[in-house]
């Protein structure tokens, strides 16, 4: 096979592979980033308090007085599970009432990253986009 040839297929190969960006930098202007002294300002005392709280493209849906969902606000689809993704200390989150439990003084950093971000960074199964929480605790880089 000729050189040109190869590098042709090995390029889409290499374009999908991981990809990396400095830690607590935000990944692009669709995303949030939001730090400790913000949390503080805004008097949350849960972690889904603070999230309700400062994240203004989100929507926070309770059931029952527990939380229950979380959508990015702006069109959805009925067939689709349009739940954006939550992920503590490089944790997936699948059950949102660890966020009532979990104090707001304890969030180091909130990124609230776009659909588009989110599957470049973690995966194609964040097309909803993802919230991304470190806390003061959780593991440093």
């Amino acid at each position: 096979m000729k050189p040109i040839a190869l590098w042709l297929l090995a390029t889409p190969i290499l374009g999908c592979g991981p990809a990396t960006r400095a830690s607590g930098a935000p990944a692009s202007p669709n995303s949030y980033f939001i730090t400790a002294d913000k949390i503080a300002q805004s008097g949350a005392r849960t972690a889904w308090d603070a999230l309700r709280l400062t994240v203004p493209i989100v929507q926070f849906r309770e059931r029952r007085g527990r939380p229950a969902e979380i959508n990015r606000r702006g069109r959805a689809s009925i067939y689709l599970d349009d739940q954006t993704r939550l992920v503590i200390d490089n944790v997936r989150v699948y059950d949102l009432r660890v966020l009532e439990q979990m104090a707001a003084a304890d969030i180091l950093t909130i990124e609230v990253l776009s659909g588009l971000d989110a599957t470049t960074y973690y995966g194609g199964t964040s097309t909803s986009g993802m919230i991304v929480i470190k806390t003061k605790t959780g593991p440093t880089p």
